[in-house]
């Protein structure tokens, strides 16, 4: 039953343009014990984070100063233009506040991005990559909130390591250039790339230096003006303009980009194991996945076909609920509490057959005469993921988007918008409008589309951080975060031999993903003997992890990106 696509098909099915990668051996060497430690997804990036930590600055301090930089070198990931998520943990007060900065809908928008506002459905093959797609950035209005209770240094000196960067220029890395030269960029990313170009029209080497003097001088405005910086100086004319360029404009006013407010309030905390895990709630929708699969099954061998069925099984069940029952709780009554419920959880696990899979697992019956529909939406993702801890013992672990790699293949002042608007459901069919259904994740004016991202920290008994982490990648990264949990703290696995064992994943509802080219593809046979249907493809995963042992914190980067954990003595 296995889904034998060539490897160029499968690549395609993962990624828009992404090419085709099996993990990349491990750079980092294992760090010393430290009580100050960062990992992000590109060394510059932790390099600027560590810095401010060396400066006496808080977590929050160096993670802003990471994403910062971010911008910069992982374009393709994250940045300015996009949306982000904090988990932060203080000593202080001993509580995890989850500050939300997602992209959200403008206060134009309609019940659905393919519906125009006079009733006309648009061509939605023509809708991801164009300014309608793009939601009202939330990154820098989320860090500055983080700054005014957390921060420790000034505003302004945490945008002076990607100010000198962007200003005199960086190496180009491996992920960038492999994106900006993969079959088909040159055609899709044209606009994008002419920026990365040297004088023989070439993309920039990997290793060779580029700058971003735009970029620069939007960063010189930030830290002198905080989120306002950003439209200042014809800021805001530069970004107008490129958002309503073209037959699919978008509804974006000057408004909208003024009034991007964070939501701040608790984390969601489980108990698990010995433990609790504190994570995002809604529209983080993957952080309901993760803590659904690890509380219906017991931990296990990732090398055991009999764990790694019920694993995927559990995340196919938590799968359906998140596509029935999750949205903004700003706009809908979202069940949380019921989804997470220990008897209901139970109940599902039951489904749960040990040599058979369940034929297209549904959502449970959480709500009476309820008619919503179940969303198929599940678009792929750039991500990327910081994690700190400082001197004091805060914890940071952030998730930032533009959606699709490149998210919208537009730019504005040497930044990337992103396209987060296709997270939203797809226009309802008519059967169901006719029953007077709708889907929750439906789109509407100031709503936040639903997104995968499970940013995490892990509690002891103490009440004290013991592991932070996240992920990035898309509809993986709950099954990829749930994992690399049951691998360190259940299975005592380090940080390193979690996040380099191959991938397994559920987030397909037509098939289960191994990772292609690594051990993972012994656990096939098994699988497939069970009943599922089975593509070997590759991932690109991003996950993040810092562990508490007794030495003091250690960490690791996902080695399928260019990822390094950097430490304070």
């Amino acid at each position: 039953m296995r889904n034998k696509l060539p490897r160029v098909l499968a690549c395609l099915a993962l990624l828009v343009i992404a090419g085709c990668v099996a993990p990349q051996p491990i750079r980092q060497s294992a760090p010393a014990p430290s009580n100050q430690l960062v990992v992000t997804a590109n060394p510059q990036a932790a390099a600027a984070a560590q810095e401010i930590l060396r400066q006496g600055g808080s977590a929050v301090d160096a993670a802003i100063a990471a994403e910062a930089v971010l911008g910069l070198v992982e374009p393709q990931a994250s940045g300015l233009l996009g949306g982000t998520d904090l988990l932060v943990w203080s000593p202080v007060t001993g509580k995890v506040e989850n500050i939300d900065g997602m992209a959200t809908a403008p206060a134009s928008a309609t019940l659905s991005l393919a519906l125009d506002s006079d009733g006309t459905m648009l061509d939605p093959r023509n809708l991801a990559f164009s300014p309608r797609a793009v939601g009202v950035p939330g990154v820098l209005p989320a860090l500055f909130a983080a700054h005014k209770s957390y921060g420790k240094l000034p505003w302004a000196k945490l945008f002076e390591p990607a100010i000198q960067l962007a200003s005199n220029g960086t190496a180009m890395p491996h992920q960038l250039y492999r994106l900006l030269t993969a079959p088909g960029a040159e055609q899709a990313l044209s606009e994008l790339r002419a920026s990365y170009l040297n004088s023989r029209g070439e993309v920039i080497p990997e290793g060779n230096r580029f700058s971003n003097p735009a970029y620069a001088a939007i960063l010189r405005r930030v830290a002198a003006g905080g989120p306002d910086g950003l439209f200042a100086e014809g800021g805001m004319t530069a970004i107008l303009r490129e958002l309503q360029r073209g037959a699919y404009a978008s509804g974006i006013t000057a408004e909208d980009l003024r009034n991007a407010t964070p939501r701040v309030g608790p984390a969601i905390c489980e108990p698990w194991q010995a433990y609790r895990i504190c994570t995002a709630p809604p529209p983080a929708a993957g952080s309901f996945v993760m803590l659904q699969v690890l509380a219906m099954i017991e931990p296990g061998r990732r090398d055991s076909g009999v764990f790694v069925h019920r694993f995927l099984e559990a995340s196919r069940l938590a799968q359906a609920d998140r596509r029935r029952y999750l949205a903004d709780p700003a706009y809908l009554d979202v069940p949380e509490r019921e989804l997470l419920d220990r008897g209901y959880l139970e109940q599902r696990a039951g489904l749960i057959m040990p040599n058979n899979t369940i034929d297209q697992p549904h959502a449970g019956n959480l709500v009476e005469d309820d008619n919503d529909g179940d969303d198929p939406h599940n678009p792929q993702a750039g991500t990327s993921t910081v994690t700190v801890v400082d001197a004091s013992g805060m914890a940071v672990a952030m998730t930032s988007t533009i959606n699709l790699h490149f998210g919208a293949r537009i730019a504005a002042e040497g930044m990337v918008f992103n396209n987060a608007l296709i997270n939203f459901a797809p226009p309802p069919p008519t059967t169901l409008k006719e029953e007077g259904g709708r889907y929750a994740n439906e789109m509407a004016p100031g709503k936040r589309p639903l997104s995968p991202i499970a940013p995490v920290i892990v509690l002891d008994s103490n009440n004290r951080p013991v592991l932070i982490g996240g992920g990035a990648g898309g509809p993986q990264i709950p099954d990829t975060v749930a994992m690399a949990l049951i691998d360190t703290l259940a299975m005592g696995l380090n940080p390193r031999e979690a996040l380099a064992a191959g991938h397994f994943h559920a987030a397909d509802p037509d098939h289960i993903v191994v990772e292609l080219g690594t051990e993972a593809e012994a656990l096939i046979p098994a699988l497939e003997a069970s009943g599922h249907r089975v593509a070997s493809e590759p991932v690109d995963t991003g996950t993040a992890i810092l562990l508490h042992t007794q030495s003091g914190w250690t960490g690791a980067a996902d080695p399928r990106r260019d990822g390094v954990v950097l430490g304070v003595p």
